[in-house]
């Protein structure tokens, strides 16, 4: 049995989330992995949901791909039908990472309808129309289990969405009803989501009198009164509300800054340390007893090396980092420290990495994983870089990246038809200087000397590169370096 026959990584971590397709699957929330960002969340949200006026609208700000549209499902279960399946295996999952947590969430729930939960995604149109429709069939969902005469807020709100221009009031005046009607249907809140909301502020913006952001505005001020069925709303976006506002004039600006102020604003992304955890549960293996010891020796002497020069995350003690890299087999420990950074320097965080582990192109996961020949073989960081340089073209939107991938590329080029290790030596330090330093994970001697299947190799090809001046070594800094010039680095200077 070959090691690729051994080795899994979860499809559901390899594909995107839409918050619309996937709210109703379950198996999405049973994989959900609750970071500490996403804990801290959860909290903010339940303790609010108990007090009475309190602030409940939230913007949730972070790159593409940093797991925005995950929590929000995994929200939206945990706050639904108790009964509901996807719901059990919402509080499974919570129970298995924050019992504490989970039992708070199950007492507020209990002997309740739970939430009905309205779920949208940003598209190019007015947000008040697309809003109305969602609201509708979140009303038709929640009350599609129980018997009875459907409450008239249903046919209300369809009736709503037809209309050509939905008034903020008219909107704000139904979700109120809704409110009442799922209170009398015991059910503990309205909960609504907006996924790319950017989307829907983008048209805002080219199409003023929409008046969307008077409606955003509208729907915070609402949620934060107290209400026997509290309101809800959690905006999912890539940037801050006033970047979507660049072009207007000041006034408007400002109004949209005022808006933005409405919503308490929570940072979306991951550190490596939490991104490291996910990609290590989403592996499965079927190691024999005898090559998990093997493949755990190694990884526990890297993360010793590792450890040794401060290289490893500055809350990864030497004994946990040695878990995470034998659970990430064959992806070698620095491969395994280098992705997490490299996409959220490159590309779309989580989503590209996942998008790697779950690649069959050329030098993808899937692809170095089939050239393993036996158990102990490793995907090394060379690797990582062929697959970069050839499949992600969003690795050259910044001009500062731009460069440095440029000159990397100049230096492979400029070696030529050299040994081999040589070549792989040079990517892995190139790929190193892109990521940027990061405490002692730089390349330094003993992160590069870890980078290739023994340490003589890697040291002979290092040694041989500066020979020839494609790299150099700096003794102030410790560590080789692909280009010249100044460790200071002006481009982000003047942006900060």
């Amino acid at each position: 049995m070959s090691v690729a026959d051994k080795i899994r990584v979860n499809s559901h971590y390899t594909r995107s989330i839409n918050l619309e397709r996937d709210v109703d699957s379950t198996a999405v929330v049973s994989a959900y992995i609750p970071t500490s960002r996403a804990v801290k969340t959860l909290g903010r949200v339940l303790k609010s949901l108990k007090a009475g006026e309190a602030p409940r609208a939230w913007s949730l700000v972070g790159p593409y791909g940093s797991g925005k549209s995950s929590f929000a499902v995994f929200l939206a279960h945990l706050l639904g039908l108790p009964t509901a399946d996807a719901t059990k295996a919402a509080f499974k999952v919570l129970r298995k990472a924050q019992p504490g947590l989970a039992l708070e969430y199950a007492d507020f729930a209990k002997e309740s309808a739970g939430h009905c939960c309205i779920l949208l995604t940003g598209s190019p149109e007015p947000l008040a129309r697309r809003l109305v429709s969602s609201a509708a069939e979140a009303a038709e969902l929640f009350w599609s289990a129980k018997r009875g005469k459907k409450p008239a807020i249903i046919s209300k709100l369809k009736k709503l969405s037809e209309e050509d221009i939905i008034a903020t009031s008219e909107i704000v005046k139904a979700v109120g009803e809704l409110r009442l009607a799922v209170a009398k249907s015991g059910g503990t809140g309205v909960l609504i989501v907006i996924d790319e909301l950017g989307k829907f502020l983008e048209y805002e913006a080219r199409h003023y009198g929409a008046n969307d952001i008077f409606l955003l505005q509208a729907l915070a001020e609402h949620a934060f009164a107290e209400n026997k069925v509290p309101l809800s709303v959690v905006a999912l976006l890539h940037q801050s509300f006033e970047q979507y506002a660049k072009g207007l004039g000041e006034a408007l600006k400002n109004e949209w800054a005022k808006v933005q102020g409405r919503y308490e604003n929570i940072p979306f992304l991951e550190s490596t340390e939490q991104v490291l955890r996910i990609v290590a549960a989403a592996f499965d293996n079927t190691l024999t007893t005898a090559e998990k010891k093997k493949v755990a020796q190694r990884a526990r002497h890297a993360a010793k090396d590792l450890a040794k020069i401060g290289a490893l995350p500055s809350v990864l003690d030497e004994d946990t980092a040695a878990g995470l890299f034998e659970q990430c087999y064959p992806l070698h420990p620095v491969s395994t420290l280098l992705l997490p950074m490299l996409c959220q320097k490159v590309a779309q965080n989580e989503r590209t990495l996942f998008s790697y582990l779950g690649s069959q192109e050329l030098h993808g996961f899937r692809d170095s994983l089939s050239h393993c020949a036996q158990v102990g073989d490793w995907i090394y960081p060379w690797e990582v870089y062929e697959y970069f340089i050839l499949n992600q073209p969003a690795a050259l939107s910044d001009h500062v990246t731009h460069r440095r991938w440029a000159e990397v590329v100049t230096a492979v080029e400029r070696l030529g038809d050299a040994d081999l290790a040589e070549t792989q030596i040079l990517k892995t330090i190139g790929l190193l200087n892109i990521v940027g330093m990061q405490g002692g994970f730089k390349a330094a001697k003993e992160v590069v000397e870890l980078s290739l299947p023994t340490k003589k190799a890697a040291k002979e090809a290092s040694e041989a590169l500066v020979e020839k001046s494609i790299i150099q070594y700096r003794k102030f800094s410790g560590e080789y370096r692909v280009w010249q010039g100044s460790d200071f680095d002006i481009d982000a200077a003047v942006e900060e």
